[in-house]
């Protein structure tokens, strides 16, 4: 075959295969332990909304530009020689203030997807008071329940599908004890 025929049928089947997992061009991907995760921007949804598709159907969306899947604190498992993602942190700056004294307040919202249970499963959103670009400094993914810390200093738990913050408080003698 001719170098230059072969060079344009590459040219032509690459983006085609590189593609096959992902619907959408403009969508960021993700394959998981029950499908393939999209994420879709408010400007490509066309609806105000951004939006969280598995397998094509639409199972999350928020008012803000774009969301992010957060996969290098997300948890894995070995399925058929590839790491697929189990639990994950979705994260986005809502359109709308976090805090309803403050109009100008807006901050990084979090919520938890889940998928162990055979479906996927959104905790309650979370966020650092502070606001701003809060970001997630470390996660613990555990069977039972899961803690993730933001900026070093705020702690939640996780838990069938509920997240609550845990703070940590002194007693007389010093010593510092998890409360809820």
């Amino acid at each position: 075959m001719n170098k230059k025929i072969l060079s344009t049928l590459l040219f032509l089947a690459l983006p085609a295969i590189s593609f096959s997992d992902c619907r959408l061009a403009n969508s960021d991907c993700e394959i998981t332990t029950l499908g393939i995760i999209e994420l879709t921007s408010k400007v490509n949804s066309g609806d105000g909304y951004s939006h969280i598709t598995l397998n094509g159907k639409d199972i999350y969306k928020a008012k803000t530009s774009y969301m992010v899947l957060n996969t290098s604190n997300a948890d894995y498992s070995l399925k058929e020689k590839k790491y697929l993602i189990t639990k994950a942190i979705i994260s986005y700056v809502s359109d709308a203030p976090c805090n309803p004294d403050k109009s100008t307040s807006y901050c990084s919202m979090n919520v938890i997807l889940d998928l162990t249970s055979g479906k996927p499963v959104f905790s309650n959103e979370f966020f650092s008071e502070s606001g701003g670009g809060s970001q997630i400094t470390w996660v613990s993914w555990g069977k039972a329940n899961s803690i993730i810390v933001i900026d070093n200093e705020l702690r939640f738990k996780y838990s069938n599908g509920h997240i609550e913050r845990v703070t940590k408080v002194k007693d007389a003698t010093g010593n510092s004890s998890d409360v809820k």
